[in-house]
């Protein structure tokens, strides 16, 4: 019988670790209530990486109580430079243990002691019990407990528990020098600056190995003192015999504490996932559920059973302390009764009844299971229907080489035809614009869509809207992931060639939980006066956008094919250049290599250096651009590369099979501020400024016949401040005409119009869009080359010039306090826990977005209401025009040169009346046979 493999847990320490991860740049971890939980975050998930990854039968954990401990006692020196435990994370031990009490983890904590003292008491009664034994931990102390049957998991220098070693014996030896049982004499001996133990002052390292090479430890160094060489070494030990042996007391770690233990008490199958995943559903972790090991309790899996004892038992997760003002709404819970009835319908009378059903249905939901992503080139392998909770369908029509009987496309297009552009008929998707895009590359014909979940799910403020993450949070249902059913990496295959039953159990959960997701947000959006801008705005821009992406636009790639060998030319010639001034050839994309050349061996100023070396990112070559004109050169290479590589090389292979064009997906549910994102590729990136910017934008061209039209609107940000503040002047300079960026530089620098030169006009432009994000004297001094002092005059006479928008500012910010959230002029929400948080630039960071926001999102609001409103009137005209393009504030038209002078009417009249504001929306037009040459 192999030997039980225990691992044991240092909480304090991994805790600590993780707590220090995050304070040093890496992102906190903030639940929706405000709940800072990075701590318990990295707790949880180095817990989980290291079940999955040493799959241990046992575990046990120690903590550190609070209190002075025996070496404390012994000396009071004894970690007395550390600083008292931040409040941030004294918060979150208390959570760490809900979350090892609820993993059923045996926890071992002593009076008087450390949890070193009990994880080796542990190890070594674990190894008398005939157990491996595995010690994950932070702390190198730990080291000394190695021996043949007991290891130290222990992150590499610098490094996270994504990136560790496991020490054995002759990893120890090679790390310090000498052997495990020799570590605490070592440490005796050199000194332990993280414990504050001061050793033998005047033995270093190399000594001590060489000492404890002779020697077998203190004990036996001052048996042996005379014989220790050289004298001066002798002297030293001699001297100072007593903080020597009183520093291998306080290094030396108690194995014989007095207390209880049974190894089967550590059996990990002890836990269930039952326990597990309401904390985690609490604390807002639920992508660490799918990582849960199978043992024990029921698995993190959905299937055609388990779903509905999961919809049962865990209908409703806990929420702790209620619910906060300006918190999102908590989940309903759902009817312990529900039973998942799933049907495969693979016979034309199975179909017909389905069809029947649907036909007399209020609402449905609808999914499908497609050959790809690409909805132009994707086949649709089935379809997925739920009628009620539980009550769902599947329709299989494009499984490949699998048993069973299938469906003709054809017949499922006749049969669900009348049902599906039945407007009467309520449609229900997540993602609705995929599953319509993939319809209707099938052949169908659509109507009748009235929501879409994921839509919803990010109006209510959800961060992470996909199915599965809602699934779990907001109905207590765990699906399986994708990756499970079809795998990944080099094994996954195409769902089509998964078998019947196994997709339509997939498959129907889809859509069992889109609708029961709808039955839960639908209300939640009217109790938060969301329906409106739900229902008026964001569910007509779904068939725009599908419109629009279906659209394309189209390239000129033979263009692009010379730009991209005239680029390769410039960079050669700038390489050869930087290879010159540096006197030999680099990799200049190698940051350790670029840093090497400019600081190491052309002396320029360091600035912030990395784990690794040099910084040479652009913020600090940029500020060293006048020290050397290598700098300058590099800054132009990697500009060149990057407009290259990302741009001018990748564009054309992206371009359509299907009909030429290039192709883009607009995202609904991805910006706090509500503005559509671009991606695949992003158009709304490409560089408006500069030479090579418009070269790219030229490659964008309108076919033979046709102009591109764009309508741009001018300063849509600023106008909605001005709206959003009421201030006075804003107002008066805006209904006037006025050229918004002289006018406050007139007010600034209190200078009539005539006088305000170009760099007055430039700075005042800088302030103006700096305070819509938030900018402080700090930023507008990096902004500028003022000095703070500067910045700060110049801040102060801003607000004192427009107090409007100083007061709403203020105001802003409160509300953000007071609720929980900001919101547009359309009540467009968005919600910052981190308003209250204690940690100074984490506040500091939510009161810039909570002041950016309601600016943002209403400029978001403006131009979604524009773009349904010309689309609209397009239609109603049957105008062959296009709307292809939403980049930032402008919408960009392809239109027939026909219709150009019915477009430059139409457009900019339905674009500035899109909202009313106080003050009036302009819009800018132009066109052209391209997009970098219009006027």
């Amino acid at each position: 019988m192999s030997k039980p493999r225990l691992v044991l847990f240092d909480a304090s320490a991994l805790v600590h670790r993780a707590f220090h991860a995050f304070a040093h740049g890496r992102q906190l971890t903030v639940s929706k209530t405000g709940e800072v939980t990075s701590a318990v975050f990295g707790f949880a998930n180095i817990l989980l990486k290291v079940l999955s990854d040493l799959k241990p039968d046992c575990y046990a954990i120690a903590f550190d109580r609070k209190g002075p401990t025996f070496r404390h006692e012994m000396a009071e020196e004894y970690k007395a430079h550390r600083p008292p435990t931040p409040p941030e994370l004294t918060a979150q031990m208390s959570r760490v243990r809900q979350l090892v009490d609820a993993f059923d983890m045996p926890v071992f904590e002593q009076q008087g002691f450390e949890a070193d003292d009990l994880l080796g008491t542990l190890a070594r009664r674990a190894e008398a019990a005939g157990a491996e034994v595995v010690i994950v931990t932070g702390d190198a102390d730990a080291m000394q407990l190695v021996d043949d049957e007991v290891k130290v998991l222990y992150p590499r220098p610098g490094g996270t528990f994504s990136d560790t070693i496991l020490y054995d014996v002759a990893a120890v030896a090679g790390k310090f020098g000498v052997p495990p049982n020799r570590v605490a004499d070592y440490k005796a001996l050199v000194g332990d600056t993280s414990d504050n133990i001061s050793g033998v002052p005047g033995i270093g390292p190399k000594t001590a190995v060489k000492l404890l090479g002779e020697w077998d430890g203190i004990d036996e160094i001052y048996k042996n003192i005379e014989l220790v060489r050289p004298e001066k070494t002798r002297e030293l030990l001699r001297k100072e015999e007593a903080v020597a042996r009183r520093s291998l007391k306080l290094a030396t770690i108690v194995t014989d504490l007095p207390i209880e233990f049974d190894i089967e008490a550590c059996r990990i199958e002890r836990f269930e996932n039952t326990k597990v995943i309401p904390l985690l559903r609490e604390l807002e972790f639920t992508s660490l559920i799918a990582r849960l090991p199978k043992i024990g309790g029921e698995a993190a899996t959905t299937g055609r059973a388990t779903l509905a004892s999961h919809v049962q038992r865990m209908a409703a997760p806990a929420t702790p302390g209620g619910r906060p003002s300006g918190s999102p709404l908590p989940m309903a819970p759902l009817p312990p009764s529900v039973e998942c009835q799933y049907a495969l319908v693979d016979t034309a009378e199975k179909l017909a009844e389905v069809a029947r059903k649907l036909a007399k249905a209020a609402r449905f939901a609808l999914d499908t299971e497609t050959t790809g992503l690409d909805t132009l080139t994707s086949e649709l392998v089935g379809l997925s229907v739920a009628l009620a909770p539980g009550d769902a369908y599947y329709l299989p029509v494009g499984h490949v080489g699998v048993e069973g009987a299938q469906l003709e496309l054809s017949e499922v297009k006749k049969a669900l035809g009348p049902v599906l552009t039945d407007r009467k008929i309520a449609k229900i998707a997540h993602n609705a614009k995929f599953d319509l895009q993939i319809l209707q590359t099938a052949g169908f014909t659509f109507a009748g869509l009235e929501f879409d979940t994921m839509l919803a799910a990010h109006l209510l403020g959800e961060k992470a809207p996909g199915l599965k993450n809602l699934a779990s949070t907001r109905l207590g249902v765990e699906m399986t992931p994708i990756t499970e059913f079809i795998g990944d990496g080099k094994s996954q295959i195409c769902i089509s060639r998964c078998g019947l039953r196994q997709t339509a159990d997939y498959a129907c959960a889809d859509a069992d939980m889109t609708f029961r997701l709808a039955e839960q947000l639908e209300p939640q959006l009217k109790e938060q006066n969301q329906w409106k801008l739900f229902a008026e705005v964001e569910m007509p821009l779904v068939p725009v956008i599908m419109d629009m992406e279906r659209a394309g636009i189209a390239l000129d790639t033979e263009r692009l094919g010379k730009m991209s060998v005239d680029l390769g030319g410039q960079l050669k010639a700038i390489e050869n250049d930087i290879y010159a001034m540096a006197g030999h050839e680099f990799n200049i994309a190698s940051p350790k290599q670029l840093g090497d050349v400019l600081f190491g061996e052309l002396k320029l100023p360091v600035g912030r250096k990395t784990k690794t070396g040099y910084c040479t990112d652009a913020a600090v070559l940029d500020e060293l651009k006048d020290e050397h004109a290598i700098v300058r050169k590099i800054l132009e290479y990697r500009t060149l590369a990057k407009l290259k590589s990302t741009y001018v090389d990748v564009l054309p292979g992206m371009v359509s099979t299907c009909d030429g064009r290039l192709h883009t997906s607009f995202n609904q549910a991805r910006t706090a501020t509500g503005r559509l994102s671009s991606s695949d590729p992003n158009l709304q990136n490409i560089p408006v400024r500069g030479d090579l910017g418009r070269e790219i934008r030229k490659a964008f061209v309108a076919p033979p016949g046709h102009l591109l039209l764009a309508a741009d609107y001018s300063q849509i940000d600023l106008r909605a401040l001005a709206h959003l503040s009421g201030d006075a002047d804003l107002i008066t300079a805006f209904k006037a005409d006025e050229d918004i960026h002289t006018a406050t530089a007139m007010r600034l620098y209190d200078v009539p119009r005539e006088a305000v030169t170009k760099e007055m006009r430039r700075f005042a432009k800088t302030v103006n869009f700096g305070v819509i994000y938030g900018m402080s004297d700090y930023g507008l001094e990096q902004a500028t080359e003022m000095s703070r002092q500067e910045s700060q005059k110049f801040i102060a006479t801003y607000f004192e010039r427009y107090p409007g928008v100083a007061a709403y500012l203020a105001a802003t910010k409160e509300q953000a306090r007071s609720r929980g959230y900001v919101e547009t002029i359309l009540g467009r929400r968005r919600y910052i826990p981190d308003i209250t948080a204690s940690n100074r630039q984490v506040r500091e960071a939510a009161e810039r977005m909570a002041i950016n926001m309601p600016v943002q999102g209403t400029s978001a609001d403006i131009i979604k209401v524009a773009m349904l409103d010309v689309c609209r009137e397009m239609k109603e005209r049957k105008l062959q025009s296009r709307l292809l393009l939403q980049v930032h504030d402008e919408l960009i038209f392809e239109v027939p040169q026909y219709e150009l002078i019915h477009m430059s009417e139409l457009a900019p009249r339905l674009m500035a009346a899109a909202i009313k504001l106080s003050v009036p929306l302009k819009v800018d037009l132009k066109y052209g046979a391209n997009w970098g040459e219009m006027e």
